[in-house]
């Protein structure tokens, strides 16, 4: 077996999930970086590297794998990780408001809801895979675990209940300590939002420039765009009601007004920001009626295209 210089198999490396290890040891001066993954992370070679160089990690649990045995190949009288955490007593709990689905590939159509999320947590010792290739040549530890179970208690007959098993290897002692690593975990959807706007909204995977370092400059232009309208997304849900002109100058929002309104007479103040962000997706195709929801990515990218075409014709016209 050839291992490479972190000591990870060749074999782990040709699968898509080594990623995750090729990429864990980036650390920032004088900062704690934590690193939060999904449940293709979910694998013992990953625990481990994170104990091994220091490094803090939550990953979501996707292997309810046999926990606390006595010895590598026990079979009897184990308990697995959910009913381990099952037994465990509730340490708190918060409400959340769940968004409504609609019918899609992947979900089920759902109302919306305020939903109850129970909080457990505690610690468990983690085995080593039986069918580690690393055991023809080491002895494997046991890694030291704790758990955060978030869950629902009560959903709505016919709904599926929301779940997370969150792993780290940082200390959970308290429900406080527990809620952290669950806001953490939900900032990865920031992440997700943002590459989907330069996925699917800016389309960089269907850019052709021949030429890889203009490829880099092409991206690195978009990034600043996706993380603009990425920023006007976000606030536009969590602070709908702030002026718009915190973010969005007067040769933008001025013309996006006159232009949604069909009328030659502005507002003596700003609009908001949710407001303003409603009428850019607007531009792009948002028909904006009471079910639809908030704008999605895509309508929000082709408004602001145009909307940067209605602002220069509007600056011409001003400076004639």
């Amino acid at each position: 077996m050839k291992l490479n210089e972190k000591g990870i198999s060749h074999q782990l490396e040709e699968k898509e999930s080594y990623r995750w290890l090729k990429n864990y040891s980036v650390q920032l001066p004088d900062t704690r970086v934590v690193t939060v993954c999904d449940r293709e992370a979910d694998m013992y070679d990953f625990l481990k590297l994170g104990d091994d160089i220091g490094s803090p990690f939550v990953v979501r649990a996707s292997v309810n794998r046999a926990v606390n045995k006595k010895s590598l190949y026990a079979e009897k009288d184990v308990l697995k990780l959910w009913d381990f955490m099952g037994q465990k007593r509730c340490k708190g709990s918060y409400k959340i408001n769940v968004p409504s689905k609609n019918n899609k590939r992947n979900s089920i159509k759902q109302s919306s809801r305020v939903a109850k999320i129970g909080i457990k947590y505690g610690d468990f010792r983690l085995s080593p895979p039986r069918n580690n290739i690393k055991h023809r040549t080491e002895t494997l530890p046991d890694l030291k675990m704790h758990a955060v179970y978030a869950y629902e208690i009560n959903p709505p007959k016919g709904v599926k209940p929301l779940e997370w098993m969150l792993l780290t290897n940082l200390p959970v002692t308290s429900f406080a300590d527990a809620s952290e690593k669950v806001k953490w975990y939900c900032l990865r959807w920031r992440i997700e939002t943002y590459f989907k706007v330069l996925k699917s909204g800016l389309q960089i995977e269907e850019c052709r420039l021949g030429d890889a370092d203009k490829l880099v400059k092409f991206i690195a232009v978009m990034s600043v765009v996706a993380w603009k309208l990425f920023m006007l997304t976000l606030i536009a849900r969590t602070d709908p009601e702030i002026s718009c002109e915190i973010f969005i100058d007067r040769q933008h929002w001025m013309p996006l007004y006159l232009e949604i309104h069909k009328n030659k007479k502005l507002p003596k103040r700003a609009p908001t920001m949710g407001n303003t962000v409603r009428w850019i997706a607007m531009l792009g195709g948002f028909l904006g009626r009471a079910g639809d929801g908030d704008p999605g990515i895509t309508t929000l990218w082709r408004g602001w295209k145009r909307l940067n075409d209605i602002s220069r014709g509007w600056i011409l016209a001003q400076s004639t």
